[in-house]
């Protein structure tokens, strides 16, 4: 099965909540969004056709670098999953925007013409966003504790 072809989980679609804009969605998928695009005619281009409100990206592991930099280039919240892999020149592209980046804590099982488990562990890139409370379980997330103030004393 190709990598291009993997549709977010049932689940996972769920937690993430709806959106404005899926410009890689396709007959399969549970992301809910007020425009989609599924990519079956020219002016159906999720990478070329206009974006608009909060964004959800599940893009082609083929060739993720001009989706990156679409995301980059967006001025309103926006939300990515991709395969955690730091090593590229995508994911480089995505660093400066200085996104929330938050891996999975299981392999994700990705829908299409078959269910998988991916091989590669998946991360959840962000900006101007925030996950609900249960996708934040199923997340690795900075937690802080807060910073205590020393007392200082009377004079």
């Amino acid at each position: 099965m190709s990598t291009d072809n993997w549709c977010t989980p049932r689940d996972l679609a769920r937690m993430l909540g709806p959106f404005d804009t899926d410009p890689c969605s396709n007959p399969s998928s549970h992301i809910q969004a007020s425009r989609t695009y599924a990519g079956t005619s020219p002016e159906d281009d999720g990478l070329t056709a206009p974006w608009f409100g909060s964004v959800f990206v599940n893009g082609p592991y083929s060739d993720p670098l001009p989706w990156c930099k679409r995301l980059v280039a967006h001025d309103g919240p926006w939300v990515a999953l991709w395969k955690l892999d730091p090593s590229t020149r995508w994911w480089a592209v995505l660093m400066e925007a200085s996104p929330t980046v938050a891996p999975f804590r299981k392999r994700l099982k990705f829908e299409g013409e078959k269910s998988m488990t991916a091989n590669f562990p998946s991360v959840l890139i962000y900006s101007a966003w925030r996950p609900c409370v249960e996708l934040m379980q199923h997340l690795w997330l900075p937690t802080y504790a807060p910073r205590l103030q020393p007392e200082r004393s009377g004079g």
